[in-house]
């Protein structure tokens, strides 16, 4: 059953013959509106067709506001999955096990596949869900079964899991090699992660659908080198890197199965950072289940056997995954991860930031994905989570410097900002409407904060921490808040404000330089957009002769805990 609005359960039955429809469950997002509520309120016309029609597989949140015995007349037609279980692993008979329910960071490492809606009652009874969990290798033996649609494996395509476990273990001297790298092709079988369908009403894939409501938008173009193949590094000069960041809320929705139009391959980068937030479930369920172990399997399949895992973060429902080409497998060394909480009494994760960082060669990056804050007057609120994060991070080991970002040196901060247009929605919705995306920004609240003067950025000050990053201009409308799959901004009673909550931030550095910076108006599966941004960053190479750890000739100390 699912919860309903008062709280009692509400059986979803699959029988045929069922009497009166279930009531309609309800959900509210993170600022309070139920969907029955926005369509009571006034929605397009086709909203009310729509709410006769039963939700897309996995898509049925508890607040679609559809009668559950349409979900279980659907789910009465759907076939097994392929391979017909898919579950978590044990390490050993009787050994620990862990489903990855919690926060998680990793570093070069393959976890379990799952299903993005899979909620813990699927698990076996066998496997505990808690709010802190290690990642293990996926094993066939499982018996749990997973209400998943897939689509018909092709001929000759592997239909199954591979029957062996996948593990990695990083080399001891902190460097990747080929064989801490896995390949997403020999976890997931040649053909699965592209034949996951996400259906919509005859089955196309969302993004592939016209839009309900409105025209399409236009994709932003991506900077292109051109040439086909990166340029390999040189040891002994300063290089030049390619480096790829995406930044995504997706609303608690699982991602589109190709994700080519957001993460494109052609041309290729060395690293790819790709930073979610409620990536395959929203923010409730991701304080249970907030493993993003299959997301991180479809990246690394999308990206191919060149690219290996350099290191992952997850915490609820924010999530961050860096990925590294081939050619920078001997340069990559000292990989940490770390994470920081604002939410709730700065202890819940339901904001926060997560964070990877690593050096190439002499060079040593951080890259952050945060949630920040919501609601339109909560700027200063954001501040003070920026700040936080960036003050709090276990990675930070000088206490006299400003924060961690002072640390390392290139950075990276990216995510759901969650900054607003200070304008009313009439007034936005004009200037749109007149192409003037300028004046629209003119009202950001994020920009005042990034250009004022250095000497304010102060961890206490108004502005915060800001002005110590950099942004690229912005070419590109609004990338929140959207209808259900559809380029219509907010039609519901709240009319929320189109703003710019997505964003890519570095610091402030003339080693840095952005190629392009823009969304992809062509993927509708969530209410926001995704965002990217092409950089090239500049590491030192010279006189490069392997890791340089400090203190090897020191004793050192090391505690496990179960």
């Amino acid at each position: 059953g699912v919860a309903a609005a008062d709280g009692q359960e509400v059986p979803a039955s699959t029988e045929a013959g069922a009497g009166a429809a279930a009531p309609a469950v309800r959900a509210t997002d993170e600022e309070g509106a139920s969907d029955a509520e926005e369509a009571a309120a006034g929605a397009p016309p086709k909203a009310a067709a729509d709410a006769a029609v039963p939700p897309p597989l996995g898509d049925m949140e508890e607040g679609d506001g559809k009668a559950v015995d349409a979900l279980g007349a659907r789910l009465a037609a759907v076939p097994p999955p392929l391979g017909g279980t898919c579950g978590g692993a044990r390490s050993g008979e009787g050994g620990a096990e862990s489903d990855g329910a919690g926060d998680d960071g990793r570093v070069s490492e393959l976890g379990p596949l799952r299903h993005p809606d899979a909620p813990p009652e699927v698990a076996s009874p066998r496997s505990q869900a808690t709010s802190d969990s290690s990642t293990v290798a996926m094993s066939p033996g499982d018996d749990e079964h997973v209400d998943v649609a897939f689509a018909p494996p092709r001929e000759g395509s592997q239909s199954s899991l591979p029957e062996t476990a996948i593990t990695s273990a990083p080399s001891p001297a902190g460097l990747l090699s080929d064989s801490d790298a896995l390949s997403p092709s020999t976890a997931l079988g040649r053909t699965l992660p592209n034949e996951i369908r996400y259906e919509r009403d005859a089955g196309a894939a969302i993004h592939e659908t016209e839009p309900e409501g409105g025209g399409f938008l236009e994709d932003m173009k991506k900077h292109s080198w051109g040439g086909s193949d990166i340029p390999q590094l040189v040891v002994g000069e300063e290089q030049v890197i390619r480096v790829f960041c995406g930044v995504w809320n997706l609303h608690g929705k699982p991602a589109p199965a190709d994700l080519t139009p957001w993460l494109e391959t052609k041309p290729t980068h060395h690293v790819y950072v790709v930073g979610t937030c409620e990536c395959e479930r929203g923010i409730e369920k991701s304080m249970i289940w907030s493993d993003k172990s299959r997301f991180e399997a479809q990246v690394l399949g999308h990206l191919g056997d060149e690219y290996m895992l350099v290191g992952s973060r997850n915490m609820s429902a924010i999530h961050i995954i860096v990925v590294a080409h081939r050619h920078l497998g001997g340069y990559i060394w000292n990989i940490d991860t770390a994470q920081v909480a604002t939410g709730i009494g700065n202890v819940i994760g339901n904001k926060g930031g997560v964070q990877v960082g690593f050096y190439v060669g002499h060079t040593s990056l951080l890259f952050i994905n945060a949630h920040l804050a919501a609601h339109q007057n909560k700027m200063g609120e954001r501040t003070k989570n920026h700040t936080r994060i960036l003050m709090e991070s276990s990675l930070r080991k000088d206490k006299s410097l400003s924060g961690v970002h002072k640390e390392f040196d290139r950075v990276f901060f990216m995510g759901d900002l969650n900054a607003r247009v200070n304008a009313s929605r009439e007034q936005v919705d004009e200037w749109l409407a007149g192409g003037q995306v300028d004046e629209c920004l003119k009202h950001d609240q994020l920009l005042p904060l990034l250009g004022a003067n250095m000497e304010d950025s102060q961890s206490n000050g108004e502005c915060g921490i800001w002005p110590d990053f950099n942004e690229a201009e912005i070419k590109f409308p609004p990338t929140f808040k959207f209808d259900k799959r559809s380029d219509v901004y907010d039609s519901s009673k709240k009319r929320r404000v189109p703003s710019w909550t997505d964003r890519v931030l570095w610091k402030r550095d003339n080693k840095i330089t952005c190629k392009s910076y823009g969304y992809v108006a062509s993927l509708r599966c969530s209410d926001h957009k995704p965002v990217f941004a092409q950089f090239e960053v500049e590491v030192d190479l010279r006189e490069w002769k392997g890791p340089q750890f400090e203190g090897r000739d020191k004793k050192s100390k090391a505690c496990a805990m179960q």
